[in-house]
């Protein structure tokens, strides 16, 4: 199958580059049933040293409610327009990294090193300027519309699954998958990569839903948005 342009699959997961677009509404990502109590379990590795939006999650309006930001030297998390916390952390180091965010009713925890290390911020946006019971709005993979300025993530990921507790983030290193695990042992060439992507062969069958669901924006029931 077709993915889309920017996007570089390989065997554990796809590969970003600053040509990638991938937007999608976000109830098709984001059932209403879990939020906002859920976790959002993470597996990346940055290709590029810059100040990058992995994703970011924006209201109808355009407005900024949710991101996580790849600086050097730390993880920004974005609960609002204006309202930010930094946790110390190296993501540029060219290693894997498994994170974690854990969604409880108004408050965002950020998770590193298997729990180790975290940094807690509450939302700053009210509900009349932020998600809708019928979450309206978008979800960005790999940017920002508000930040452009920061770059585009270009690296890999190797999961970004939802689970529909915000307990499961202080243990979520129990659902990184194996692959991802296995992920440390194994770097990517980015030039049989790319014959990989032409011949659409090797696409993983659960990157294909997540990736097509961004894609063409279709609803659906799946409590995650996996690679």
């Amino acid at each position: 199958r077709s993915v889309p342009e920017g996007v570089i699959p390989f065997r554990a997961g796809i590969i970003l580059n600053q040509r990638a677009h991938i937007e999608a509404p976000l109830h098709s990502v984001l059932p209403a049933a879990i939020w906002p109590k859920l976790a959002l379990v993470l597996s990346v590795r940055s290709h590029r040293v810059n100040s990058a939006f992995l994703f970011t999650l924006l209201s109808s309006n355009k407005k900024l409610l949710l991101g996580l930001q790849l600086v050097p030297g730390s993880l920004v998390l974005h609960t609002g327009l204006n309202t930010s916390v930094t946790l110390p952390y190296e993501p540029h180091d060219g290693q894997w990294h498994q994170l974690a965010l854990g969604i409880n009713g108004k408050t965002v925890t950020l998770y590193a090193s298997c729990g180790e290390q975290s940094v807690q911020a509450d939302f700053g946006w009210g509900s009349e300027e932020g998600l809708a019971p019928e979450l309206q709005g978008s979800f960005l993979l790999g940017k920002s519309s508000q930040h452009q300025a920061s770059g585009y993530f270009e690296g890999a990921i190797c999961q970004f699954d939802l689970v529909p507790s915000a307990q499961a983030a202080h243990n979520y290193c129990k659902y990184i998958k194996k692959q991802c695990r296995e992920a440390d042992t194994y770097r990517p060439n980015l030039s049989p990569l790319l014959a990989l992507w032409r011949s659409s062969s090797s696409i993983p069958s659960s990157l294909n839903v997540g990736l097509n669901q961004a894609e063409h924006s279709r609803p659906t029931e799946e409590h995650h948005f996996s690679c």
